[in-house]
């Protein structure tokens, strides 16, 4: 079997969309003259053009979901889009994550081969259903066995976004933001129960500012007015919406220079492992074993059964070791605890 067009179907969040991405790469290995298009959600097509061996990316919200701070999609430019898709005439889709909506969507598509894993409702929509996700699994280990039904035995996955696509983009900020190191802090998670308390996040921005690191907050516009709030006036504090505009390529250009990244476990911290930067990420509590940094990057990971038990000196401490003992797979069981 050798496609011609291969679809990646992946109406879900940032981060799911950067994990969906790595599996391009082992696609276009085997198959290299392959048409690769991506179908995301509109807030994150941005990145395409950073996702190594996509050839096109489509957007559209789908109305049964509502992206971070966005309305739901409606069902009249969802069904535009997908019609347009439909003439495309694509010989395999691979479904990133399947719910049956997602799964029905694609199956209206004519598209002869569909691969996904199985959930509730969704296995009428798949020509190859696979056994459902093991959530206790990192998702890419979980997310290479859609390769399968290609005849593709990937080896580990990584994601990764290509920052050679944004050179001048990197060279526009560098000179904007100066030469001091940077790090790039994310007060926020999906779920306020899960944010750590902002005057910890506060203490850690000021203890790496000791050290020589000029911070920059990221986040959604609400999210940082929020945070300036709390913070007061601090003029060598970075703010992504401010100082960078807030759109979200531009973002991952300001991620791209940054020495450290530090944050929850989101879509944030997912592009600063895919552009290779140190990350620590916390999880309080998530599902470290399965959503990890997967990038090229070295990380650390800090759970706790709540942001409660989240302190400044111990985001610090994995600061210090994600240099001194840096992990580069999983193994929860150096998750700091």
């Amino acid at each position: 079997m050798r496609p011609e067009r291969i679809l990646i179907v992946s109406l879900d969040n940032l981060g799911d969309l950067i994990f969906a991405s790595a599996l391009v790469p082992p696609i276009k290995k085997r198959f290299p003259n392959t048409v690769v298009t991506v179908w995301c959600k509109a807030y994150t097509a941005e990145l395409g053009p950073l996702l190594p061996g996509v050839d096109n990316v489509v957007a559209s919200d789908p109305f049964w979901d509502r992206a971070p701070g966005h309305r739901k999609g409606a069902l009249g430019p969802f069904t535009r889009v997908a019609l347009s898709l439909r003439k495309e005439r694509f010989d395999v889709a691979l479904l990133a994550a399947a719910p049956w909506r997602t799964a029905a969507a694609v199956a209206a598509l004519g598209i002869p081969m569909r691969i996904g894993l199985l959930r509730p409702r969704n296995q009428r929509f798949l020509t190859h259903p696979l056994p459902a996700e093991d959530r206790t699994r990192p998702v890419l280990e979980e997310a290479s066995r859609l390769l399968q039904p290609l005849g593709i035995e990937a080896a580990t996955l990584r994601y990764r976004l290509d920052a050679t696509r944004l050179v001048r983009r990197r060279e526009d900020l560098a000179e904007r933001l100066g030469n001091t190191p940077l790090v790039a802090l994310h007060a926020f998670a999906s779920k306020r129960n899960r944010c750590v308390n902002p005057a910890a996040w506060i203490m850690v921005a000021e203890t790496l500012e000791a050290r020589g690191y000029k911070p920059m907050w990221v986040g959604s516009s609400a999210e940082l007015t929020e945070l300036r709030q709390i913070v007061g006036t601090r003029s060598s504090w970075l703010y992504a919406d401010s100082t960078l505009g807030g759109s979200l390529i531009d973002v991952a250009a300001a991620l791209s220079l940054a020495r450290l990244f530090v944050g929850h476990d989101s879509g944030p911290m997912h592009i600063a492992s895919a552009l290779g930067v140190p990350t620590v990420g916390i999880f309080a509590p998530g599902e470290p074993s399965r959503t990890f940094p997967q990038g090229v990057g070295s990380f650390r990971v800090l759970f706790r059964e709540s942001p409660h038990g989240v302190t400044p000196e111990a985001i610090l401490v994995e600061v210090d070791a994600l240099f001194s003992s840096p992990l580069v797979q999983a193994n929860p069981a150096h998750w700091a605890k």
